[in-house]
This record gives structure tokens, sequence and C-alpha cells, in this order.
């Protein structure tokens, strides 16, 4: 053939199948064609499925509200009015390799080192009632010698004497003769917040110590003592029958009561009335604080200061005044390894946490005062006209 044959021979159509000319012969209609489709056309009949539902749900379904920015004017007043505000702020921070013992003003400004002392590892400050002197924690030694001592100094860092062998989280009696503390658990060092035993009482005047007549106190931490000196309150962690609370305990008695507030590390407002804590790791709660009773309650608990994961919150402290709270700020530790230790424990560090201060009669209405995240932790206010 030709090639013109040869292309028509190609082109010619293939003979009908038997089972057509049955259908055709008998008169039978064709049964419905069912259309065939491919995993592309599946692919695509999904996918303008999914996007009907995306643009239908966002016809219908309400727009939410995305969080409320900073209120910049209530900072800025707030910020405005520390500038002016006469009480500073004592703090530990890791500056230089160390931990020292810082004061500033309560916008932050001019801080200045009281402690200088680059072998020993100052932490934990508390400034008397008065603002004349400040009671703290001093890690001294090294490697297995090393030991958690307290010391009194004066407001500048003068007059400085040792007043506990391996004790623990202090703080003042309210007309500023004595310092409670918590006696280390071990003889062992240890970084852990929770590991003391006991509760002692050091008078400033004689240099006695006496022991609470509690025996049973364990494993308390961030003491505080009541204006009224009728009541320390505290963190119980693993001891006393509880596993985690804040407690009110008889300042000289047995008593021991649940607050029941969850979190820990609590601060008492100067008049006794309000008690401010760690709500968890993202926020700064107050209640207030009912003890006519005989029975301690914490009442009416609400926010001043909500964080969300990884920037945590914690070390709070009332200004003399009780109009705020100072606070430590900063995310979760993840940089190295702590081995079971915790950024707000003291003596542990804590990079890119910084000093801040919250309005206490408002929510989220706060400023930092340090922005070089060298550790700044365990704020305390110091009562001006004292020390400087």
């Amino acid at each position: 053939m030709s090639g013109i044959e040869d292309e028509l021979a190609r082109l010619t159509p293939a003979p009908a199948p038997e089972a057509l000319w049955d259908r055709i012969r008998s008169g039978r209609a064709a049964a419905p064609r069912r259309p065939r489709l491919t995993f592309r056309d599946a692919g695509i009949l999904a996918a303008a499925a999914l996007l009907l539902g995306i643009l239908g749900f966002m016809l219908v379904a309400p727009v939410a509200e995305e969080p409320a920015p900073a209120q910049g004017e209530e900072t800025s007043k707030l910020l405005e009015a520390l500038r002016t505000y006469p009480h500073r702020i004592v703090t530990e921070s890791f500056r230089d390799g160390n931990w020292e013992l810082y004061v500033q003003n309560a916008d932050g400004s001019n801080p200045v080192n009281l402690t200088k002392t680059p072998d020993l590892d100052e932490l934990y400050p508390k400034v008397s009632p008065d603002g004349t002197k400040i009671c703290f924690a001093c890690d001294e030694g090294k490697d297995e010698a090393k030991v958690r001592n307290l010391y009194v100094m004066n407001m500048d860092g003068t007059e400085r004497r040792k007043i506990a062998t391996n004790g623990r989280e202090p703080c003042w009696k309210a007309d500023g003769t004595a310092v409670a503390y918590l006696p280390g658990e071990f003889e062992k060092f240890t970084y852990s917040d929770i590991a003391t035993k006991g509760l002692r009482i050091y008078d400033l005047a004689t240099g006695r110590t006496r022991e609470h007549p509690n025996a049973a106190i364990h494993h308390l931490y961030t003491l505080n003592w009541s204006p009224d000196g009728k009541w320390f309150v505290a963190t119980v962690h693993g001891g006393m029958g509880f596993k985690h609370g804040i407690l009110a305990l008889e300042a000289e008695g047995n008593g021991v009561f649940d607050l029941k507030l969850g979190g820990c590390r609590p601060d008492l407002s100067p008049d006794g009335k309000r008690i401010a804590w760690g709500n968890g790791d993202f926020a700064i709660g107050i209640a207030d604080l009912d003890f006519s009773t005989g029975t301690p309650r914490a009442l009416n608990p609400r926010n001043a200061v909500e964080s969300k994961d990884p920037m945590e919150t914690y070390h709070v402290d009332w200004s003399p005044d009780g109009k705020y709270v100072a606070f430590s700020y900063g995310p979760k530790f993840k940089k190295k390894s702590l081995k079971g230790l915790l950024p707000e424990f003291p003596g542990v560090e804590a990079p890119d946490w910084n000093l801040c201060v919250a309005d206490a009669s408002k929510k989220n209405v706060w400023v930092a005062l340090t922005t070089d995240g060298k550790s700044n932790k365990e704020p305390d206010w110091a009562p001006a006209g004292a020390g400087k």
C-alpha cells in the first residue's frame, strides 16, 4: 500500500464490541455513564471543598479579638510616677561572674553595687522595715566546702556581720529588732530552696538565737513575718503533711493553716492586709488577708500581672506604701542543664531575667526597670530616707 493508504488504514475505527450490537438490536436504553475520577481530579475537588468551608466559616463565625496591646498611656504614667517615687529597690544580680547586691532607684536608674565581693555570692536581700539595714544570704567556700550563711549590714553596705551559719530565707520582725530564718536541712550544700528544717529567730541586740516552738516545721521557703508579729507566712513543699501550698503559722505557737492559694513565694503588704504571690509560673496574684478570726484566710484573689509561656513571673515584693509590686520576669532556663534546679532558685543563674514594677491596683500595667538580663532577681523595696 501507498503511504496515504497506510495512513487511512491506521485511522480506520476499531470494530464496535458485540455487547454494543446486542443492545442496539434489543432496543435497550444505555446505562447511565459514570465518570471516572483520577487522583488529580479528587485532589482538586478536595481542595475546593476545603476552601469553600474556610470561606463559609469566615463569613458566619464571629471575628476573634486579638489580645489588647500593652496600655501605652498607663505604663507611661507608671514610669513617670516611678521617676519621682522616693523608695528604692535592692536586688541580687549576676553581672560580673558572681552574685552581688545592687540598690537602684524605683525607675531602675542609678544602680549601685553594695557588696563588691568577687569571691562571694550575695543573695536574697531583705531590707529592714525602717530602711536602715539589709539581711541577706551569702554563699561562701568552694565545692564540698560551700555553705550558705546569713548576714546583716547597713543599707550602704557597711558594718557587715554574720548572724547564722547554714541559714536561708531570712525576714525581719516589724520593729527591726530580730531576723527570723530557716536553717538548712543538710550540712552538704544544695541550691534547692525547699532544703530547710525548723525556724529560728535571731535577736540583733543580744546576738542570741532561739528555736520556734513548732518542731515539725519542715521544707518551708520564702518566709514572711506579719506586721503585728503574730504570724509567719511561707511556702511549703513536701513537708508537714502538705504536698505544696502557702501556709500561715503562729509565731509563738503550733498552729498551722493552709491559705489555699495555688502557687508559691508569698509576700505580705506592709499593713498585713494583703498578700502577693507567684500564682503559678505566669502570674502575680494578689489577695486580701484576714487574721481577725484566729483562722487566717486569703480572700478575693486576683492577678496583677499575667504573662505567657515561656516568660515567667516570680519574686514579688510590696512597695512601702502598698501601691506597687516589684517582681522578676524572664524566660524558662534553656541554655544549659540545671540538674533539677530552676532559675527562680536563689543562686541559680537566670539569663534574660529582669526587674519589673507593676501597679498593684490594676492588671498588666507594669514596666521593666532593667534590660541587661543579668539574672536580676529577688527585688526588695527599701523605704526612703535611710542609707543613701
